[in-house]
């Protein structure tokens, strides 16, 4: 990791904070208020940041900061009053994805201060989605939903598989983008399950 000037520290010193009191991570329009300075520069500090290593951004995931530590566990949370929400696991044939029998355990996470609507976990299997910065075995934190907007992140159901892709609708038929140029797009129909809305991620797994 290279060595951050003062200024980088500190943005680094608040988003840890943010973190440690919210459990979410703050926006750029939040760090520039801290810091009275236009979101512009914050946005190039963040990127310069992230070219160090110091801290990673999941695109398409709302308060997608994230600070990096190979050495600890990492949770994305959102709020202080704790949830504990289902974790499915894949679609047993003529079966629905959240029968009852589809649950393997469920996961406690921070209650969302807004986020609305049902939440789920599933888990991450193979690599198609790695410049995204979501890997293999990562927990993703799903909010119930059939529809979703252009670039967003979603976990879907194709031919009684659930995977999770970039959800794209540029004017045509909507399809499915992997964020890993080993993998196709995919064109065949699916079905939106939800928007992933945060992840968690056990180190001690790799």
């Amino acid at each position: 990791m290279k060595k951050l000037t003062k200024k980088q520290s500190k943005i680094v010193e608040f988003i840890k904070k943010f973190i440690a009191e919210n459990s979410y991570s703050p926006t750029y329009k939040e760090i520039a208020k801290h810091f009275n300075v236009n979101v512009n520069a914050i946005q190039q500090a963040v990127s310069a940041l992230i070219k160090k290593g110091s801290i990673e951004k999941t695109e398409g995931i709302a308060r997608g900061l994230r600070i990096k530590d190979e050495h600890s566990a990492e949770i994305i949370k959102t709020g202080r009053d704790t949830l504990v929400i289902p974790l499915y696991g894949n679609v047993a044939a003529g079966e629905p994805i959240f029968a009852d029998n589809n649950i393997e355990g469920y996961i406690t996470i921070d209650k969302p201060r807004r986020a609305s609507g049902e939440l789920f976990s599933v888990t991450v299997r193979g690599d198609s989605m790695i410049d995204k910065k979501i890997v293999e075995k990562d927990r993703l934190i799903v909010r119930k939903q059939n529809t979703a907007d252009d670039g967003e992140i979603v976990v879907a159901l194709l031919d009684e598989e659930v995977t999770v892709k970039i959800f794209r609708k540029n004017g045509g038929a909507p399809f499915l983008q992997p964020a890993n140029n080993k993998y196709n797009a995919i064109r065949q129909p699916f079905k939106i399950l939800g928007i992933v809305v945060g992840l968690t991620r056990d180190l001690t797994l790799f």
